[in-house]
């Protein structure tokens, strides 16, 4: 049996069944893309080396690279939410030091398995907030990237006024957090507030912006808030597979969005 949300075109490899819901890995037969789906959303693609395909992660990487974030052992970035963990993979191949979040015990196997994750990146089995909380009052990241999602909404705890504070305070000096929204027509005030609730968690030392997939219409916006003042737009670092030029245009139409965090 096939998920019907699962392409014509596309071979199904595994099927899981966990706590957070049935996950199915599938691959295009004609560009061997894997995709990782959780119940019915596509929540990571990439080719099977687990270069990304999804033009918000070659973004989150590129912003990555213009900094010094995971150069620095006892600083890495710490992503939150697993996937198929192809940014983790991406910066692992950047030599830069990386350790995953994630609270599905499947997640990490999945990602080793069919898309290609390190075995040697340390991941904790646990829910990103008490990650946070549950660490030695001395340790920091160079950067933090949220991308952890139940169908298409992160949960509320990780955009609250607590988690932010808790992600800021652990961030290096020249560190920033790095979230990944979906903003759809059903939840159109859901990244302003969190700019603003993300604002002041990084009073007064750093700034907050967004950078979106397409203005106006549904899709990814990142929110970037810590030292991110000088930040420019990423350009494509890592290519997958197939479909380079595809994932570059995307990667181009993405811009920077104005944001007011002064309410």
């Amino acid at each position: 049996m096939t998920a019907a949300f699962i392409p014509p075109d596309h071979e199904v490899l595994a099927h899981y069944r966990s706590d957070q819901g049935d996950i199915w890995i599938s691959e295009d037969i004609r560009t061997e893309s894997r995709i990782y789906w959780q119940e019915g959303w596509c929540q990571s693609e990439s080719d099977a080396d687990g270069i990304s395909y999804a033009p918000y992660i070659h973004a989150l990487f590129g912003f990555l690279m213009q900094t010094p974030a995971g150069t620095r052992p006892d600083e890495p970035v710490l992503v939150i939410g697993c996937g198929g963990g192809s940014l983790a993979t991406m910066l692992d191949r950047a030599e830069r030091a990386v350790e995953l979040v994630d609270v599905n015990p499947l997640a990490f196997a999945i990602a080793r398995q069919h898309f290609g994750l390190p075995s040697w990146i340390p991941c904790h089995l646990t829910d990103g907030a008490a990650c946070l909380r549950g660490l030695p009052a001395t340790r920091r990241f160079g950067a933090i990237i949220v991308d952890a999602f139940r169908g298409d909404v992160v949960p509320g705890h990780l955009v609250g006024a607590g988690f932010l504070s808790d992600a800021a305070y652990r961030l290096a000096d020249d560190g920033f957090l790095a979230m990944n929204l979906f903003e759809g027509p059903g939840r159109p005030d859901l990244v302003g507030r969190a700019a603003v609730t993300a604002g002041r968690a990084v009073t007064p030392w750093g700034d907050v912006r967004l950078f979106e997939e397409a203005e106006g219409r549904e899709g990814n916006v990142l929110l970037l808030a810590g030292a991110v003042a000088c930040l420019s737009e990423p350009g494509l670092l890592l290519p997958p597979r197939a479909m380079i030029a595809e994932t570059r245009r995307s990667l181009e139409r993405m811009r920077f969005r104005p944001v007011d965090v002064t309410v």
